[in-house]
């Protein structure tokens, strides 16, 4: 008997490095990967959570919102210890974050934005206030004290994110219009949604040239969309007449600034956010959890200027 308890002891001994030796085990939700801006969040997210000896799960909600709220379900039956979060609806994505907390699971959100009360430790994404500002001024810069004449992409309905990129390319450009000029000269003619890709910023952009002959400028929440938006103007011989201005930073955004058919982006970079969020996991894992509401990357207004500078060949966005 005695000989039993002591093997049984040994191998608890034995069994006890390996439990402690189990990896950190992260699930991300991604929104979509519908476009090359997620889908550069999740391979870069992959590249990250391998550096740091993570293991990841991911998953696609194919922008549909029950089917995230599903993913998130089976990430915490298989025993996530954090979940990030790239919410598809920031109602939804409040759900989804209690759901997590009950289950003793904490949530950081990623790229997307989410309501004050949700219980998560933080939120990484661009400074889209600053970014879109410095846009929206840039805008001005080019345009002097002509009329401009403006549409919007945007993304989807109800996305905090694209709210606060509009909403400060708006405010950039009617601050600088007043520093400058004492009166602001900017109309917005009219909205569509492209759905954060190419083709929807296309379909988008195609229904705004027959509404709005005497459109002067596009902004777009997204270069994928702004990309599919220039697709359509030229098309319609417009393009010469139009600025685009747009936001992410995209590679083939980059290439679209310096053949000057976009006139401005703002870094957005996949590569930033899933590092920036990985090593915040990895800092609560050391017992650092004390994070403001909001942790931001570098904000970068890519011109023409400084294009060739910003852009790397053998980025995956």
């Amino acid at each position: 008997m005695k000989k039993l308890i002591l093997s049984a002891l040994i191998g608890m001994a034995m069994a006890a490095p390996a439990l402690a030796d189990d990896p950190v085990k992260v699930g991300f939700s991604n929104r979509t990967l519908n476009g090359a801006f997620f889908n550069g969040l999740t391979e870069y997210m992959k590249i990250h959570a391998k550096e740091k000896g993570f293991e990841l799960i991911e998953t696609d909600a194919r922008g549909d919102m029950a089917k995230q709220i599903s993913d998130v379900e089976d990430m915490l039956s298989q025993g996530i210890d954090y979940l990030i979060l790239n919410p598809q609806d920031p109602v939804a994505g409040i759900r989804i974050t209690e759901m997590a907390k009950r289950r003793g699971v904490t949530t950081f959100i990623l790229d997307s934005d989410i309501s004050l009360d949700a219980p998560v430790v933080t939120r990484v994404q661009a400074n889209n206030a600053v970014n879109n500002v410095i846009i929206g001024e840039y805008a001005v810069e080019q345009f002097g004290d002509k009329a401009m004449k403006c549409v919007i992409i945007s993304g989807n309905q109800g996305n905090l994110v694209g709210e606060a990129r509009r909403t400060n390319f708006v405010r950039g450009v009617m601050e600088a219009q007043l520093r400058k000029y004492n009166s602001s000269n900017l109309t917005i003619l009219s909205q569509a949604w492209g759905n954060w890709d190419q083709q929807g910023g296309l379909k988008a952009m195609e229904d705004l040239i027959v509404a709005n002959d005497d459109l002067n400028c596009v902004y777009s929440e997204m270069d994928d969309m702004a990309l599919g938006a220039i697709r359509a103007l030229k098309a319609a011989n417009k393009l010469d007449q139009v600025k685009v201005y747009a936001h992410d930073g995209y590679k083939k955004g980059i290439e679209a600034v310096t053949r000057g058919e976009l006139q401005a982006t703002a870094s957005n970079n996949p590569n930033a956010l899933t590092k920036t969020i990985l090593d915040i996991v990895d800092n609560y894992e050391q017992g650092k959890t004390d994070y403001p509401d909001y942790v931001y990357i570098e904000p970068i207004l890519i011109t023409k200027d400084n294009a060739k500078e910003v852009y790397d060949p053998k980025s995956l966005y």
